[in-house]
């Protein structure tokens, strides 16, 4: 059985008085979980696009601190233009749609690109949200 347990939602905050939360939402990633763990994106933006052909990955490890980081940087590129390893990751992907980083591991450019990233991931505006079933008796 499986089945979106967390979301992210990517995008800026306020821009009206009185608002106090994301005014505009570029995407959400949603996390999956069955027999593994898996990321993938819903976009409300249409100028928005992910890093290649990427719509799913899958992390090293369940546990890896970096797997938000990520998956921002596959489905958010444009937050990450400056990164000068941006363009040699993309290319090392290829034009793959499902990156399994448990399985292939992860490239060394882009353990590269995760250092040059860090900077411009702390700049996301970013709210998380668990999912529940909600119970309607």
């Amino acid at each position: 059985m499986a089945g979106f347990t967390k979301m992210y939602c990517i995008g800026e905050e306020g821009g009206f008085q009185g608002c106090d939360g994301m005014n505009r939402i570029f995407l959400q990633i949603l996390i999956g979980h069955g027999n593994r763990m898996w990321l993938e994106a819903v976009y409300f933006d249409s100028t928005t696009k992910p890093l290649g052909k990427v719509k799913r990955i899958v992390p090293e490890d369940p546990e890896d601190p970096d797997i938000l980081l990520d998956a921002c940087i596959a489905f958010y590129p444009e937050a990450f233009k400056k990164c000068p390893s941006l363009e040699r990751a993309e290319k090392s992907l290829g034009r793959k749609e499902f990156w399994d980083f448990n399985v292939n591991g992860i490239p060394s450019i882009w353990k590269q690109l995760r250092k040059e990233a860090a900077e411009y991931f702390k700049q996301l505006i970013i709210y998380e949200a668990f999912l529940y079933k909600m119970n309607l008796d």
